[in-house]
């Protein structure tokens, strides 16, 4: 029987781990969660149209991969089991949570041979799924046994070595999987249950990464209606299983890089952001420096996003943590933290996308890991 050892929970602006603040007497991180883009960490495939691995050369831009060729469930698992090894080395360098998704990320962005598979899924009317079935929920919202094991395994792994695991319920690329919003409704209730009926206190719940109208195909996974479903959540989490769940969903497009103003009405509105996340245990946000237009450190998007909620009346009264859980630049990184929100890495290559390398290794993005460790003192 699982026993838990870490127990996250959200105080005022703080995140909080059995208890006591993270990193406690850090000056400038106390309190904060530092974290990585891990969603792919249990990714499958059960379609098998796509070559995955790099198992006869085919690939060179995918040299450190060599993993031999795709067979589902087995190479998911082994996927899985490299992620778990490289847990501590990210806990050394001081993030103390990675993100989960139910139904994966999008790791075609760099496949140069399905070049059909760049750009939002939501712009196609099958999202991903003509090329690869990647989810952890069926049609009536029903778990898959394999993929709930992967995810349990990391959860599990986390919570021995003091991590949080944000975990997603949904992704652009997969949700029509869903026929229809009965479908998705039970997909949150069996999440919930999932993490009550295991024990798990070392989770927060993300409803849908990047909530926003140009990438989900339902109605209900859109901005003007996921408020729904974060209350669903933290309701069912109460009522059935008397736990406090800590809920949220992460945003996209909710401003104008070259105007620091919202979207127009096909996107966010400011009604729409206050109601979601006035609803939202903590608020998930993305972005990063936009050099293309110069906008980077304390003009870029994330400083902006940051500015917004710190001056909104409901959010003065009643702080809640602003943590970045897919951003990058390491002026972004600088402005999130002087404005006392929590950084987390988005890397293009092999921390989020396919095939991945887990690990601190990356050379492009070693000044994150580098960063985190020095302002956290790990």
């Amino acid at each position: 029987m699982f026993k838990p050892k870490t127990n996250v929970s959200v105080n005022g602006g703080e995140i909080h781990i059995n208890g006591a603040p993270t990193y406690p007497g850090s000056a400038r991180a106390e309190g904060l969660l530092f974290n990585v883009r891990t969603v792919n960490a249990t990714f499958d495939d059960t379609l098998g149209k796509v070559g995955w691995w790099d198992d006869d050369g085919s690939h060179p831009e995918n040299g450190f991969a060599n993993y031999g060729k795709w067979v589902s469930p087995e190479s998911a698992f082994a996927n899985t089991q490299r992620f778990i090894a490289a847990l501590g080395e990210y806990k050394k360098h001081g993030i103390l949570a990675v993100n989960l998704n139910f139904q994966g990320g999008h790791p075609l962005w760099d496949r140069t041979d399905i070049p059909e598979g760049h750009g939002s899924a939501g712009a196609r009317p099958n999202g991903h799924r003509d090329f690869y079935h990647n989810s952890g929920f069926g049609a009536d919202g029903s778990i898959d046994p394999n993929y709930a094991k992967r995810i349990g395994d990391v959860i599990e792994s986390c919570d021995r070595l003091g991590m949080v695991v944000i975990l997603q319920m949904f992704y652009f690329g997969q949700d029509t999987v869903f026929e229809d919003e009965q479908g998705i409704l039970a997909a949150v209730d069996n999440g919930v249950d999932f993490i009550c009926e295991r024990g798990y206190r070392n989770v927060l719940i993300e409803i849908a990464n990047e909530t926003m109208e140009g990438h989900y195909h339902h109605p209900i996974l859109k901005p003007g209606r996921t408020a729904e479903l974060i209350s669903r959540a933290r309701k069912r989490g109460l009522e059935k299983h008397d736990r406090k769940l800590f809920v949220s969903t992460s945003e996209a497009a909710m401003l104008k890089v070259d105007e620091g103003s919202f979207m127009a009405s096909n996107q966010w509105t400011t009604e729409e952001v206050d109601r979601v996340f006035q609803e939202a245990d903590f608020i998930l946000l993305h972005g990063g420096d936009n050099i293309e237009v110069g906008a980077v450190g304390s003009v870029s998007l994330v400083a902006c996003k940051v500015d917004y909620f710190h001056s909104q009346p409901w959010f003065t009264e009643s702080p809640k943590p602003i943590i970045f859980n897919e951003s990058n630049g390491q002026r972004a990184f600088d402005a999130v933290i002087e404005r006392g929100a929590s950084f987390g890495l988005h890397a293009n290559n092999a921390q989020a996308m396919w095939p991945a390398k887990w690990g601190v290794w990356e050379p492009e993005h070693m000044w994150f890991f580098n960063k985190t460790k020095a302002l956290t003192g790990s």
